[in-house]
């Protein structure tokens, strides 16, 4: 006679449970390797690095396809970074004693414990150079980058795009770092099979508007931000700067646009900008925001640059309070400045996830940075605090807003594209020395 539980068969009611726990176990099995988190979760003692299992594939569904191989090659890299920042939660013990001055510039060296996976579908490219092994690897996946793979790739010109913009930016570190000299041929032959007709360039898709129509950014910025003839003419007014080399083209190979709104009226921010208020040193008022874009310089089958519609960098920053700096100031520098980034992620825009198109990073996110120098590991917010904080600056009036400094000489654009046509005049700065070095030229 068989044991009641709960009114049934002990024997019936143990196998029912047990097909239920084999049909939960085997769908967690067969779940894609997308379904592992591409990037350590909020938290986690590498918040923001790459997972290692996570499996890359930005431009082709296969993961072993010759396209995700070149990616994988060389934008994912384990390495051991120059210099480690104390920013890491792991590096400090007390957040309120660390959060005071210079929390920002604290580093140590790197040592070999310190090697970890870094870069991925990202903006930031954490290799300086190749082994030789690497470099064996990469050039033939360059090499098998050609006929079919080729034609299949330009079916998605925004795809074909990224993909050279690349290729573009291996080259551009090579060329900088001194190392594998014999890369840079293979890489621009392989930017030239690419390339796209001036037509398939002007038709691309805007980024900017793909992801903000899909909800991706949780900021309110406007859709026609980054209209041209005419200009937005809302409340963020675009302004023309001269560019520290952080935003230079020449290295960068992408085009670069930054909008300011003042929270009373854009009169009040065209005032600003005389030299009259300048020079009585007005305090930027709390509640001030800015949004910087970049994207990607493209270069046709000609060998001519042009800025492309395919953003892949938006920060929205506003200035919160002006409060002492400290560990309860919860914004990004910790006395007053808040920073919202978001960067495009290639595998969703090949999938047309464009719900995840950007991915929105934390402050405490990390990363190798290096647009100030050497590799350094460290958080979002402590890079970001280098050069817009309030403390240890000579020009805290300008509440973090390094764009209003003086130097800069900011002033209103007029059509929009100013800044563009620049980008394309300083790539073709690039493409230039790109030749002389290679001896042959896109």
């Amino acid at each position: 006679m068989d044991v009641l539980v709960k009114g049934k068969p002990f024997l019936e009611w143990n196998v029912k449970r047990i097909l239920v726990y084999v049909v939960l176990f085997t769908l967690i099995l067969s779940q894609p390797a997308e379904a592992v988190d591409e990037r350590y979760p909020v938290g986690h003692p590498d918040q923001g690095l790459p997972h290692p299992d996570f499996v890359l594939t930005p431009y082709h569904e296969d993961p072993n396809h010759v396209l995700n191989r070149v990616f994988q090659t060389s934008f994912l890299v384990t390495t051991t970074p120059a210099e480690v920042g104390l920013a890491l939660p792991r590096e400090h013990r007390d957040p309120a004693e660390f959060f005071q001055k210079s929390w920002y510039f604290a580093v140590r060296p790197g040592n070999p414990a310190d090697q970890k996976l870094f870069g991925g579908d990202t903006r930031h490219l954490s290799r300086d150079g190749f082994e030789s092994g690497e470099a064996t690897s990469f050039a033939q996946a360059l090499a098998a980058a050609d006929g079919e793979v080729v034609r299949i790739l330009k079916n998605r010109p925004e795809l074909a795009v990224m993909f050279q913009h690349d290729l573009l930016r291996i080259a551009e570190r090579l060329m900088e770092t001194g190392r594998n000299p014999d890369l840079l041929k293979p890489i621009v032959a392989a930017i030239r099979r690419v390339a796209l007709s001036p037509d398939q360039l002007s038709n691309l898709p805007s980024t900017y508007v793909l992801g903000l129509a899909s909800k991706c950014f949780n900021s309110d910025i406007p859709s026609d931000l980054l209209r041209v003839e005419p200009p937005f003419d809302g409340p963020y007014l675009e302004l023309l700067r001269n560019s520290t080399g952080v935003f230079d083209a020449s290295k960068t190979l992408a085009w670069s646009r930054v909008f300011v709104a003042w929270p009373t009226s854009r009169k009040d921010l065209i005032d600003f900008l005389s030299g009259r208020l300048k020079a009585d040193r007005i305090e930027v008022p709390v509640g001030t925001a800015s949004v910087l874009v970049q994207g990607v310089v493209a270069v046709d089958d000609r060998g001519r640059p042009h800025a492309t519609p395919i953003a892949f960098d938006v920060r929205v920053k506003w200035l919160a309070n002006r409060d002492p700096m400290s560990v309860e100031n919860r914004t990004t520098t910790r006395d007053g400045i808040q920073i919202q980034a978001y960067e495009l992620r290639r595998m969703s825009l090949r999938q047309g996830d464009y719900g995840r198109l950007f991915r929105a990073l934390h402050d405490d996110d990390q990363a190798m940075f290096r647009d100030y120098g050497a590799l350094k590991h460290t958080t979002l917010a402590a890079q970001c605090a280098v050069c817009h904080r309030l403390h240890e600056v000579p020009d805290a009036n300008l509440g973090g807003f390094i764009t209003l400094e003086p130097s800069t000489e900011a002033r209103p654009a007029t059509t929009g594209l100013e800044r563009l046509r620049l980008a394309e005049r300083e790539v073709q700065q690039f493409l230039v020395k790109l030749r002389r070095v290679t001896g042959t030229g896109l």
